[in-house]
């Protein structure tokens, strides 16, 4: 991709001079960024099309946050398809399908704003600026609903560019640029790196890191996930994280757990990668490391507190799941609302306790499976992992003691198992049905979620 970029870069050069010498005013930066942006959609040369891209990119970028919003207000309004034409389209095709009509329905669709994406996308930074853009965007959306349509258009056309084709798989060590690692630290989303000798200890022997890269991106992580190879599929996460740690022999390992997966871009944000990257890690590991059988995650469950403490679970299913864990506790909680009191304890509760671990699991398996976004699971990482054909393997109390992990989820953690002979059976299962294969070790408490769904 450099010496495309060198092309592009050259042919952008020359475009700068034929502009200058066309339009010496608009070089000038004497037009506002939204003339401008009306502008580049008549330039037919290719050249100066590239140079009034970048120039546009600039103006943006060293604009104010208040003339940001006024521009994408502009490509709400001004840019928007003209939709009584596309519905005269549509209905003349409707009645006669002529070829002519459909060109002229995808040109009246993919006119305007889109065609501006587009065109924007072409200089050398312009993937890079882009992915920014739409953070910026993404920032504005929730109190300016309108522009809404403008991230669909901004989102297509990063999606085109980032699609699987262009996605380079890389495995990250100690020897990786500093600049990279020093992005990993930055980036980490799940477990937060303290360090580098946090780092370091994440990428030892026993442990390994996988990401994906793009051309326009070429040092800047997209995406990340990191595995340790175990001898079991493990419940904690502690020692994970903990730096002191003694690294276990690899080859003694037939178990790869993936305990943190971390998107990086958030102008990205809606455009999956983690299904290919985990895909690519578990064929990358067979090829490497043969003797590694089974692959499982130790995941959070981000949305669980939430979910109880806002009354998202039914209370009377909850009721009967608490029963036996209500009973055995201190009799000054009894006339306390169920809710209330799974608040107030979750960040004191104890693992010595057997029925708080079973209410636990059962409370765990149960908002998994029975609390619902539409026809998937509430739980995003649920949703993201299940969809991709894991199965619930076994539910983990206290599997995260640290301060987040007991603010967000009592602690608990949860293993997705990557059977890799039922992973498409179970993605298609779920995609067409929205069933959720639960692991035999999970039979008991998967009856009781029967009596009570």
């Amino acid at each position: 991709m450099s010496w495309i970029n060198r092309f592009i870069d050259s042919v952008t050069d020359k475009g700068k001079e034929l502009l200058q010498a066309e339009d010496p005013d608009r070089v000038k930066g004497q037009y506002s960024l939204q003339e401008d942006c009306s502008a580049l959609l008549t330039y037919r040369g290719d050249a100066t099309a590239l140079a009034m891209a970048q120039q546009i990119l600039g103006r943006y970028d060293n604009s104010s946050a208040e003339e940001k919003l006024s521009f994408f207000q502009y490509l709400a309004t001004e840019m928007s398809p003209d939709f009584r034409y596309v519905a005269e389209l549509a209905q003349k095709l409707e009645q006669d399908a002529d070829s002519k009509d459909y060109k002229q329905l995808l040109a009246a669709l993919n006119g305007g704003r889109h065609m501006l994406f587009e065109l924007l996308n072409i200089p050398g930074s312009g993937t890079q600026a882009l992915v920014k853009m739409r953070t910026e965007l993404l920032d504005l959306v929730p109190k300016h609903p309108e522009l809404a349509s403008v991230d669909i258009d901004l989102k297509t056309t990063l999606e085109a560019w980032f699609n699987r084709g262009f996605l380079e798989f890389r495995e990250i060590d100690w020897h990786t640029s500093a600049d990279i690692l020093e992005k990993l630290i930055s980036y980490e989303a799940v477990h937060e790196i303290q360090d580098w000798a946090d780092l370091k200890r994440r990428l030892s022997g026993d442990r390994s890191c996988f990401a994906f890269f793009h051309p326009a991106l070429p040092d800047d992580p997209l995406i990340f996930v990191q595995v340790g190879f175990t001898e079991e599929i493990s419940d904690r996460i502690d020692p994970f994280l903990n730096q002191e740690q003694p690294v276990s022999d690899p080859a003694r390992a037939n178990t790869a757990i993936f305990y943190s997966i971390s998107n990086c871009q958030t102008g990205l944000r809606g455009i999956s990668f983690g299904n290919f990257l985990i895909k690519q890690v578990v064929q990358h590991i067979q090829k490497e490391r043969p003797q590694i059988t089974r692959f499982s995650t130790l995941s959070p469950i981000p949305g669980l507190n939430r979910a109880v403490q806002k009354g998202y679970l039914a209370e009377d299913e909850l009721q009967q799941i608490a029963t036996p864990w209500l009973t055995s506790l201190n009799k000054r909680y009894a006339d306390m609302p169920l809710t209330e009191l799974l608040s107030e304890r979750f960040e004191r509760l104890d693992e010595s306790h057997d029925d708080t671990v079973s209410f636990l699991n059962e409370l765990g398996l149960h908002y998994l499976t029975q609390l619902k976004r539409g026809e998937e699971p509430y739980d995003p990482v649920a949703r993201f992992h299940l969809s991709n054909g894991a199965s619930i393997y076994r539910i983990n109390p206290f599997g995260n003691r640290k301060p987040h992990g007991m603010k967000s989820a009592a602690g608990l953690m949860v293993n997705y198992l990557y059977d890799l002979e039922r992973v498409e059976m179970n993605h298609e299962s779920f995609k067409q049905n929205g069933t959720i294969d639960i692991h035999p070790n999970l039979t008991k408490s998967k009856r009781r979620l029967r009596v009570l769904s």
